[in-house]
């Protein structure tokens, strides 16, 4: 029975000192797959360069935080709609793929439509890169289309009435229903 015990503590000495002498090598949890940007030009809808002009807040989404950005978009390759584009980019840091993008500075961007949302979507292994950064992904798509506000007429830039105001306004509205059916069933019962 000692024997046995000490036989047992001398194979997880030589277990544990191996795996300290020989360590595993570094393991990333976000590994990305390369592609030039010609490549990721055919796999991504919106591909575009522009400046972020709005940072939104975190928010959740399928378990992940997630931010929204607004560009004011220079030229396009593909699947831009309108001047301003709202792109929402997986947070969480490098190590989960997550992408941070800084109010005021230009960037390339490659983006996917998510269908359950109905959202472009990015994060760290899509290729974006800040505009400086860019010239040989640039050189390969060539030149883009240049983009303006004519080419889209009106444009919502997100700065408008949404989420939040409509919230309050319809929740404003039902209070005030409320109120006045109460209003019309007290005066009722007094009759």
């Amino acid at each position: 029975m000692k024997r046995r015990l000490v036989m047992c503590m001398l194979i997880l000495l030589l277990v544990t000192s191996g795996l300290a002498l020989f360590p595993g090598e570094k393991v990333y949890a976000c590994s990305c797959l390369k592609s030039d940007a010609q490549k990721r030009l055919e796999t991504y809808t919106t591909v575009f360069t522009g400046e972020v002009v709005k940072k939104g807040g975190s928010q959740i989404y399928r378990y992940n935080g997630v931010r929204e950005y607004t560009f004011d978009v220079d030229s396009a390759w593909k699947g831009v709609s309108a001047k301003k584009m709202k792109i929402v980019g997986r947070g969480g840091g490098s190590d989960s793929c997550g992408i941070e993008f800084e109010k005021n500075q230009s960037y390339l961007i490659f983006a996917s439509l998510d269908e359950r949302d109905n959202r472009l979507h990015t994060n760290l292994c899509s290729g974006n890169v800040p505009s400086e950064q860019a010239g040989d992904d640039l050189k390969l798509l060539g030149a883009g289309k240049l983009v303006s506000k004519e080419d889209f007429g009106e444009t919502k830039d997100g700065g408008g009435r949404t989420g939040p105001f409509y919230l309050i306004l319809y929740g404003g509205v039902i209070l005030l229903a409320a109120l006045a059916v109460l209003w019309l069933w007290r005066r009722k019962k007094r009759i």
